[in-house]
């Protein structure tokens, strides 16, 4: 198989492997155009033992460095920074197995280095050695960094599976009861320790802090949505795998909604205003109503 053709057939788990690790998307697509091109650069020894071991190790790196410039940048984000929503239906590059909004969330709590290490060997089976080449550390450290975040993930990450028409069952239930401005409804759709947590990058209405309470949070939401213009385009999208909304007003996109269920009630609820975490989505949008 041709060099670009094997390139090709990889690229999908490479920009799911640096989006994984650095929450955006946009970041993600500037890692793996780079490691193409230290690819054409290689000589044929560096890259012929495994091309996917070899492309996994450079995306690795690669979003590791990038991940802690941002980490630094995130200190002084006004408000929240969360993930980058990423359309996923009929997106091959999005197929991995667990891409949801709320793991991602969780994953900003560790450290880079945690962070990339869980994700190579959860998600990439990568062995602790040939982590190590990532993170420049030992095997011996790189499974105390594994076992750490593994812990981390596992004592906050949801232990439930919920298919698809219940999440998008809730997910309507949400939106009906926001556009009727029904606080009662809306309270009981909410865990009584439902999150919300928004990024809209200091820009107001956003909240700065995460929204804590079923009542807060369904106040807060009733509150915001009539501050919205009176025409908004409200689209049903597949966001990270799961049913979500995305809300916009003459092509300009305002918030794209996720939430994450138990199927029994909403535990959290991330609203993402940022614009430019919304650009993917407002593509896909476009030439979802286009066709």
């Amino acid at each position: 198989m041709r060099q670009d053709d094997a390139f090709a057939e990889l690229r999908p788990a490479m920009l799911a492997l640096a989006y994984r690790i650095t929450g955006s998307r946009s970041d993600a697509e500037d890692i793996v155009q780079d490691v193409y091109l230290r690819l054409r650069s290689a000589s044929p020894k560096e890259a012929v033992r495994s091309l996917k071991a070899y492309l996994a190790t450079i995306t690795a790196r690669l979003s590791l460095n990038r991940l802690r410039d941002a980490k630094a940048r995130r200190e002084t984000y006004p408000g929240e920074w969360l993930p980058e929503p990423v359309p996923t239906e009929g997106d091959l590059s999005f197929t991995a197995a667990d891409m949801s909004f709320a793991l991602l969330v969780l994953l900003e709590r560790l450290s880079p280095a945690e962070r990339v290490v869980f994700v190579l060997r959860n998600a990439f089976e990568l062995s602790f050695a040939e982590i190590a080449d990532v993170v420049a550390r030992d095997p011996a450290a790189c499974r105390k960094l594994f076992s750490r975040a593994r812990e981390r993930v596992l004592a906050e990450r949801p232990r439930y599976t919920v298919d698809r028409e219940r999440h998008r069952n809730m997910m309507q239930g949400f939106v009906e009861a926001v556009r009727a401005g029904d606080l009662g409804k809306l309270v009981s759709l909410l865990d009584e320790a439902a999150v919300l947590h928004g990024d809209g990058a200091g820009r107001p209405p956003a909240n700065k802090k995460p929204v804590v309470g079923a009542e807060a949070v369904a106040r807060f939401v009733i509150a915001v949505t009539r501050m919205l213009p009176s025409q908004v385009e409200l689209d049903e999208v597949e966001l990270n795998g799961a049913p979500a909304i995305f809300i916009s007003a003459g092509g300009r996109p305002i918030v794209a909604i996720l939430i994450e269920t138990d199927g029994e009630r909403i535990l959290s609820v991330f609203a993402v205003a940022n614009p430019e975490k919304l650009s993917a989505i407002a593509r896909s949008t476009a030439g979802s109503q286009a066709r």
